[in-house]
């Protein structure tokens, strides 16, 4: 999932590099992609860790 969110946000970043013949958009947003593509691993892993646990209260 993370991987995906990465190369959405490069393949975004490529895009837009092409149209302002500048690099920067690219790298800025390839930045932005490994950032959000760990965060969203970080809650998916810990959605799915925590679904099978249930603390008892007493």
């Amino acid at each position: 999932m993370g991987a995906a969110v990465f190369g959405g946000m490069l393949w975004f970043g490529l895009l837009l590099s092409s149209r302002v013949d500048s690099v920067v958009p690219a790298i800025v947003l390839a930045i932005a992609g490994a950032y959000a593509g760990w965060l969203v691993g970080v809650i998916v892993f810990s959605a799915v860790r925590g679904a099978g646990t249930k603390e008892e209260q007493g």
